[in-house]
């Protein structure tokens, strides 16, 4: 850049470009030509764009999804550019070669022309037959005769400050922001100039709904400016069957079975999607229906097919309802309850109340991505805020729902949906990873409310079982004044609360010296031996999971007074009150076994060896 202002300015839209964000920045920054600026626009990344982006010499905005438009974010990065002619380059593109920038500049130099836009082409990963549909439409020779003369494209392009000035883009459109724009400056006797030296590898890397998504978007733009039919496909029978059959044709012979559905798909959505939006024109409510158009999230999760039989793969989100809040999740806490599920082992299973697929997880943290629409707790919620959510979702008898347990797809995905009224913010300070604990304390702290008239400072307690739910019931009892005996078969288990536990003992004995015994284990032989050895006036919480049938005289409970309460889950309160304890404990164990989402049977095999305290995954 020469001194004072640069003569150009880029423009990059971003929403979660960590793939490809760098790649691009760094091909500009090769560029020949160097007197320009970077004006980054990002609509609320949750992943590493932001930290990508700040490694460069990028001036970044910010603004929330739910304000997002093409037309938007393009007008609030051109106010904040400083530069004569405006650059607008999507964040998954790579210029070509090195003179990309300079070629695309040059074109300005032609007579009247305003808007200069350049070629596309399709990358490895491309899609064949988008691959057919830039070369197509983008040809080799600045007479582009395969596009009309009002037509561009902005994910490779510029304009010049004056003309946009003069005509900001349309910030109430879907799609084909830049088609109108072209438009707007023909009809005025500016031009639009095709230059094909200033070459970009476009890279879309769409599962079909997203596919579907785009096609539809451009289609709604389309009748919203007054085309005839969206600028890149048709919306007849005979078209979709001529560029099928042309794309079979121009596959050999390098023909494959899978090649082959991938074109009658591409074709199949494209065609669709096309035929979808021209129909829905100008009847969509673009404030209700615009997150769905441009923040469609591809997500994979881990489903348990059926019993035994798990795989990571891709799933659709359902449909968010003016409840539901999607949230990217950033941690996930592996239980023995989701090897329950697997296994079948758990109640719910064994009765025939609950059915595969599930989605496991019920412990985890993450980030607001989306708020559904009319949604009443958008005053409480923001895009981008830190949350956990809560596990038992059932409001009604019969409507029997837990997050990755039963009716409730979990948290083993890269993102989950959750109702509004079942999440809660993580304070400020508290990490994601501590954070994803608040569910199985809240299980704690809700447990506890239950016996709360024989809690009392002094208090004699014995947890039997501290695995990472018994550790943090220690905790919380030591927390409140309680004096706390830990039995454990894993005597590094038992170490991890020392300085917590007055005791720590590998044999279970002397429970009748307790006012309460907290039952984690979920073995029978250990039930029966707390409930007949428990003393006078005592109170025995269990917590385990699965124990199976048992024989128990309750007379014992009766002559000896005794209070026995069963304890799932947590509520609002607990939640509330675990992430206030949270950063009060000792979570030092909890964190350091982190693993990737793809390696969930790794840490399914860890799980049951219980070499670990917690294990977290991270999708």
């Amino acid at each position: 850049m020469s001194g004072g202002k640069p003569e150009t300015s880029i423009v990059i839209r971003t929403y979660n470009e960590e793939k490809h964000l760098g790649n691009l920045l760094q091909r500009i920054k090769e560029q020949e030509y160097s007197d320009y600026e970077i004006v980054l626009v990002d609509s609320g990344s949750t992943d590493r764009t932001l930290e990508i982006a700040r490694s460069f010499s990028v001036n970044i905005i910010q603004i929330k999804s739910q304000d997002f438009t093409f037309g938007y974010a393009l007008n609030i990065g051109c106010r904040a550019a400083n530069g004569t002619y405006l650059v607008f380059v999507s964040a998954h593109v790579l210029p070509a070669d090195r003179n990309w920038l300079e070629n695309l500049i040059r074109g300005f130099e032609h007579e009247n022309v305003a808007m200069v836009y350049g070629r596309h082409l399709g990358a490895p990963q491309s899609k064949f037959s988008e691959k057919r549909d830039f070369a197509r439409l983008f040809s080799m020779t600045p007479e582009n005769a395969q596009a009309p003369l009002s037509y561009a494209n902005n994910a490779n392009a510029a304009v010049h400050r004056e003309a946009w000035e003069k005509y900001p883009f349309d910030e109430y459109l879907f799609g084909l922001e830049d088609i109108d724009f072209a438009r707007k400056i023909t009809a005025d006797g500016q031009r639009v100039r095709y230059e094909p030296r200033a070459a970009i590898y476009h890279i879309h890397e769409e599962r079909w709904p997203q596919v579907f998504n785009r096609y539809r978007r451009e289609a709604i733009a389309a009748v919203r400016i007054g085309l005839t039919e969206p600028p890149q496909s048709g919306l007849t029978w005979p078209w979709f069957l001529a560029r099928l059959a042309g794309d079979i044709l121009a596959s050999f012979p390098y023909w494959t079975r899978a090649r082959l559905e991938e074109i009658l798909r591409f074709r199949y959505y494209q065609w669709k999607g096309s035929r979808v939006g021209f129909k829905q024109g100008k009847n969509l409510n673009l404030q209700t229906e615009k997150e769905q158009m441009f923040f469609q999230a591809p997500a994979s999760a881990v489903a348990i097919r059926s019993q035994g039989h798990a795989e990571l793969g891709p799933i659709d989100l359902p449909q968010l309802k003016p409840s539901d809040i999607l949230v990217k999740v950033e941690y996930v806490g592996v239980c023995r309850t989701d090897l329950e599920v697997l296994e079948g082992s758990l109640g719910y299973y064994r009765s025939g109340l609950a059915s595969y697929p599930i989605v496991p997880g019920h412990e985890f943290s993450g980030t607001i991505l989306r708020i559904g629409p009319n949604n009443r707790y958008q005053e409480r919620f923001r895009v981008g805020q830190r949350i956990v959510g809560e596990c038992i979702l059932s409001r009604e008898p019969n409507d029997r729902r837990e997050v990755g347990v039963i009716n409730q797809n979990g948290a083993y995905a890269t993102h989950i949906v959750v109702p509004g009224w079942a999440v809660h913010p993580v304070p400020e300070g508290l990490d994601m990873k501590e954070a994803a604990l608040a569910e199985p304390l809240a299980v704690v702290l809700r447990a506890l409310r239950r016996i709360e008239s024989h809690l009392r400072p002094g208090s004699r307690v014995a947890v039997i079982g501290v695995g990472s739910v018994g550790n943090l019931a220690a905790q919380a009892l030591h927390h409140r004044g309680c004096r706390v005996t830990a039995f454990d078969n894993n005597e590094k288990r038992l170490a991890l609360l020392k300085g917590i536990a007055e005791e720590g003992h590998t044999e279970l004995s002397g429970l009748g010296s307790f006012d309460i015994i907290v039952e984690l284990t979920g073995v029978r032989e250990v039930l029966e031996k707390a409930l007949s050895q428990s003393r006078f006036d005592s109170a025995l919480l269990v917590l385990g999971f699965p124990y199976g049938k048992m024989s128990y005289n309750f007379e014992d409970v009766v002559g000896n007074e005794k209070v026995i309460v069963g304890s799932v889950g947590g509520d609002e309160r607990a939640f509330d009150e675990a992430l206030a304890l949270l950063p009060h404990l000792d979570l030092s164990a909890f964190t350091n076994t982190i693993l990737p989402l793809e390696e969930f049977e790794t840490a399914w095999q860890m799980q049951r060896e219980g070499k670990q305290l917690k294990i977290l995954l991270k999708p």
